[in-house]
């Protein structure tokens, strides 16, 4: 007698098998997530990294070009301009800074650049350009605008980098940028006037902006203006120590959105990150070009 095809039963899972295969896979997504997290902010660190390398290698092009890095500012005021401006064609951002020298009919210029206060449309491109070596990624990301002063509607692209201007508050200042009350450009710092060595001098370093105060003109103002100070420099010290996290409040002091470290860049290029709880009488000594203090610090 022929055997009749038997019907096989399909079962499907159980309510309590799929919770159990939920449950193993929140677990197995609780486990990966950090180590997700924790290579996205490594990858994001080595981009600030290389934006400050970016940094260092245009202050030396710079440097080469006019034997002198750049002055920290031309004086205080919107239509002033910063060392940002002038490592702008060391940045392969020719064409932006020529949008500054060259003069455009109707539009004023101050200390040899064009005004940022303008309303010409090809000023307000300009200063409104992104940048993006001048973005920290854990941070943020283009695009971002910042008003010049409180209270007006000029906008441009802020930084989160700072030139260090020393350890002291008191003109003139001994960093590799000096602030001066009279004589701002023709102020500068040449190679030689690091006399503690490149190594020991910072330049450039993340600057500190307070949680929440990202595109505040106060500490994060337009880059290219000289309007804000905490804008564009920083101070390095005992007065002044290395923020310890971004809900710190800012007091002109560098400090970072990565956990634990600073990065700077240094006279002769490199770029090392300092602990957020370096002594500030070590950091002092970094920032001073000429105090005649050697620092040893732990990266």
């Amino acid at each position: 007698m022929p055997h009749l095809p038997t019907r096989r039963s399909c079962r499907g899972f159980t309510l309590v098998e799929l919770l159990v295969v939920i449950s193993i896979i929140g677990v197995l997504v609780g486990l990966l997530l950090p180590a997700v997290q924790s290579a996205r902010e490594a990858a994001r660190r080595m981009q600030c990294q290389n934006n400050l390398k970016q940094l260092g290698l245009a202050m030396h092009m710079h440097q080469d070009s006019y034997k002198r890095f750049p002055y920290l500012r031309s004086g205080g005021g919107q239509n002033r301009h910063t060392w940002a401006i002038q490592l702008l064609p060391f940045l392969e951002q020719g064409n932006l800074y020529n949008v500054y020298k060259n003069p455009i009919t109707g539009v004023s210029q101050t200390d040899g650049f064009n005004n940022h206060t303008s309303t010409d449309p090809t000023i307000v491109a300009a200063r409104q350009s992104q940048v993006t070596t001048f973005f920290c990624p854990s941070r943020r990301g283009a695009p971002s605008l910042s008003p010049i002063t409180t209270g007006s509607t000029v906008t441009g692209m802020p930084s989160d980098y700072a030139a260090c201007s020393g350890n002291t508050s008191t003109a003139p200042t001994n960093g590799a940028f000096t602030m001066v009350n009279a004589g701002h450009m023709t102020t500068t710092v040449k190679i030689g006037d690091m006399s503690d060595g490149t190594s020991n001098t910072i330049m450039i370093g993340e600057k500190h902006i307070q949680l929440g105060q990202l595109n505040t003109p106060i500490q994060d103002g337009m880059i290219l203006s000289g309007s804000e100070q905490q804008t564009y420099h920083r101070r390095a010290g005992r007065s002044w120590p290395l923020a310890i996290n971004n809900t710190v409040a800012a007091n002109m002091q560098f400090g970072s959105w990565h956990s634990g470290v600073c990065q700077f860049v240094f006279g002769d290029g490199s770029v090392r990150g300092l602990s957020v709880n370096v002594p500030g009488t070590v950091l002092g000594y970094l920032a001073a070009r000429d105090d005649g203090q050697v620092a040893e610090i732990d990266q």
